[in-house]
């Protein structure tokens, strides 16, 4: 496994660290709470298992990815579900590490490019494009974790 899947997959050891106390807390004024942040990771990985995983072949063409706002507004919906922690780290936890699975099944020397673009992807750097995407909301609660501290004391 290469060192950006590891990357990847242990994320859901950083989500399983969150308080359950921050679950219900804004990642900044008017913003997502870290419960909505959890669950749009959850259906970006959900995403890219129905959508782009099946044909990740050599030299293919992926579909465009989806519209960021209706997809979110769609994770933002979803999130309004989970009735307890648990379930909600438990099917983040599931649907990556699928995703994690489906994509490790996939040779790493197979190259395509996603939509219009000219840019050739491997799994790998497929993969890093999420990586990228859970460290910048991984940041935003840090934030809400640090204030969550600071008020605490």
């Amino acid at each position: 496994m290469s060192k950006t899947m590891k990357e990847f997959e242990e994320f859901v050891f950083y989500v399983d660290s969150i308080d359950d106390e921050l679950l219900s807390i804004p990642i900044a004024e008017g913003k997502w709470t870290v419960k909505e942040v959890i669950t749009h990771l959850t259906n970006w990985d959900a995403y890219s298992i129905e959508k782009m995983v099946p044909y990740m072949k050599d030299n293919a063409i992926l579909p465009e990815f989806i519209n960021h706002d209706t997809h979110n507004v769609v994770a933002i919906e979803l999130a309004k579900s989970y009735k307890d922690r648990e379930t909600l780290k438990n099917d983040f936890r599931e649907t990556r590490k699928r995703l994690v699975s489906l994509l490790n099944s996939i040779g790493s020397d197979i190259t395509f490019t996603i939509g219009k673009g000219k840019r050739k992807y491997t799994v790998d750097s497929y993969a890093k494009i999420f990586v990228h995407h859970d460290k910048h909301h991984q940041g935003q609660i840090e934030n809400v974790r640090s204030s969550y501290k600071e008020n605490q004391r």
